[in-house]
């Protein structure tokens, strides 16, 4: 049995990255162990089970979302909340019990409901459109913040002194509090009438009703009539804990208990269970997985170091990623590098275009050649290709991103003496378009993708993609192998190659003759879409399932 223990958290704190719906995301949901549950999920590689380690009431939506609903999981705060069903449940907020003199007022956004002239409370919904808190209020201020669980039930309400959250309390399915964190120091009491938690980690997950855990299973000759077992319970060690996760690491060693030493453990690295993983991990076998981004965000810790010095193998998303590992610590271990990213043919609508999309990456080029660029781009499009179009591409989730960008290549354009008016973001038309005549063609435009299934949609329409950034973007470059679209790069890395897919840009004053190598003929484009797909046969599906298996068949033996 394999194991995945994702990192799914927010903010640092054992908690899902659920929000409201009408705020974008500035983090993709994507990451590696999305990718390898994918891969075991679909293409039934092997048996295994997610590993969830912090709170997250909605987690059947998140699956969902990923494409793997049924996926099977086990829970660390079902165990301590002792929460046993797994099934999403419809659920309203007109099921709660609201005084009879409230008003529900139907906001775009929210739903806000009114009492004696006050606000009472305030319903919010995730990107699914299931309810997922309710904000109450009195005299106009937050006192709490209740989270409800996609199975039917309040899960946690997070009580406001003055406006500032002091406590978490965490219920089961029938209403009974089960422990609450305090967030001044973060000590954490047991309900001393409830305290239990479940184990039943190598357990499949099954619909348990209410109260089961006070009911035995009736016995039976006929092995097709008997009930599954229900969760056993066990009392906890103490009262109070000085902290959520010592909590945490009781309640995982526990459960650890009823599984197999042949098991395998795959884990995203990350600083808040690592302390907590290396403490109940010992003598298991382990896969560290690490992913560019959280490396970025929290870099390598005492405590990842220590998981690394005991896993039995290491896994990088990227070249560039194994290497700042092995740079960082000095590590002696081989690290295994696999793309969270599988390629598959795909096609876009480009050329049934009337212009020529150009995708330009500029998260990472700095001012001196953003200026170069947005210079010799505006001069081929005026004097070479008036088709062609350049659209800037960014990762970042500034609300002001796209009207920053688009003010650089404004200023870029006038320190060259060029019409600004190119890189306009006013994109309104009046109605007799009389007040536009004489106004040159915006030629610059901003796709601000966050997320990778924003990216795809956006690459459908380009003809081409500039990546001269220092470290290319992986997804965008395996994306435009996927879909046949040549590459104008400034390094070669495994899902570019100069001369097949693409060409190899040292100097930026090359530039403007690569991009008319490929929108000048279609024969050359064709000749890097055959290039695309002979490539990303390396990045199949299956390529990558293969490599998987053989790193645990390895860790195995």
């Amino acid at each position: 049995m394999q194991y995945f223990i994702p990192a799914w958290y927010q903010n640092g704190d054992w908690k899902e990255n659920e929000q409201v719906w009408y705020r974008s995301r500035t983090v993709t949901e994507f990451d590696d162990t999305v990718k390898q549950i994918q891969l075991f999920f679909r293409k039934k590689a092997a048996p295994f089970k997610i590993m969830l380690l912090g709170f997250s009431p909605n987690f059947r939506h998140f699956l969902h979302r990923q494409g793997v609903y049924h996926a099977p999981y086990w829970s660390c705060f079902d165990a301590m909340q002792g929460i046993a069903s797994d099934r999403t449940v419809l659920f309203s907020f007109h099921d709660l019990s609201w005084p009879d003199d409230v008003e529900f007022i139907y906001s775009p956004f929210a739903v806000i409901v009114r009492r004696n002239q006050k606000k009472y409370a305030q319903i919010e919904f995730a990107e699914d459109g299931n309810m997922f808190r309710v904000d109450m209020f009195k005299n106009d201020e937050r006192v709490c913040s209740n989270y409800y669980d996609d199975r039917g039930f309040m899960s946690c309400q997070i009580v406001y002194r003055d406006g500032i959250a002091y406590r978490e309390q965490y219920f089961n399915e029938d209403g009974v509090w089960k422990f609450a964190r305090f967030l001044d120091d973060g000590h954490v009491l047991i309900n001393p009438d409830s305290s239990w938690y479940f184990v039943n980690l190598n357990d499949q997950k099954h619909e348990y009703p209410h109260h089961a855990d006070d009911q035995k299973p009736e016995s039976s000759n006929n092995v097709k009539d008997r009930k599954p077992e229900y969760p056993r319970k066990v009392n906890y060690q103490r009262l109070e804990y000085p902290d959520i996760d010592a909590m945490i690491t009781e309640v995982v060693q526990e459960n650890l208990k009823t599984t197999s030493d042949a098991d395998i453990f795959v884990i995203a690295v990350h600083h808040l269970h690592s302390p907590v993983l290396a403490q109940v991990m010992k003598n298991r076998k382990t896969v560290l997985s690490f992913f560019a981004r959280r490396l970025d965000e929290n870099g390598i810790g005492e405590m990842d170091r220590k998981l690394m010095q005991d896993a039995d193998a290491i896994v990088a998303d990227k070249n560039v990623t194994a290497r700042r590992i092995q740079e960082q610590t000095g590590l002696q271990k081989p690290v295994r590098v696999i793309t969270p990213y599988d390629s598959r043919e795909e096609s876009g609508n480009s050329l049934h275009l009337p212009v020529q999309n150009i995708l330009l990456a500029v998260d990472q080029i700095n001012d001196e050649d953003f200026n170069t660029l947005v210079v010799l781009l505006a001069n081929y499009i005026l004097t070479r290709n008036h088709r062609a179009r350049v659209c800037m591409f960014t990762r970042s989730s500034a609300y002001n991103r796209k009207s920053r960008l688009m003010h650089k290549a404004r200023k870029a354009l006038r320190a060259a003496r060029m019409n600004p008016a190119l890189a306009r973001e006013d994109d309104k038309v009046s109605e007799s378009r009389l007040d536009f005549q004489e106004q040159a063609a915006c030629v610059f435009s901003v796709a601000q993708c966050v997320d990778e299934m924003t990216v795809s949609q956006k690459l459908r329409e380009q003809r081409i993609v500039v990546d001269l950034q220092p470290v290319p973007d992986q997804f965008l470059q395996i994306s435009a192998m996927s879909m046949g679209i040549p590459q104008i790069a400034g390094q070669e890395t495994d899902y570019f190659a100069d001369g097949k897919n693409g060409i190899l840009v040292r100097n930026l004053s090359d530039l403007p003759d690569a991009l008319d190598y490929y929108l000048g003929s279609i024969a050359h484009v064709n000749q890097a879409q055959i290039a695309s797909y002979e490539l990303g046969s390396r990045f199949s599906t299956e390529q990558l399932v293969q490599s998987w298996k053989e790193i645990l068949e390895n860790v195995e033996h």
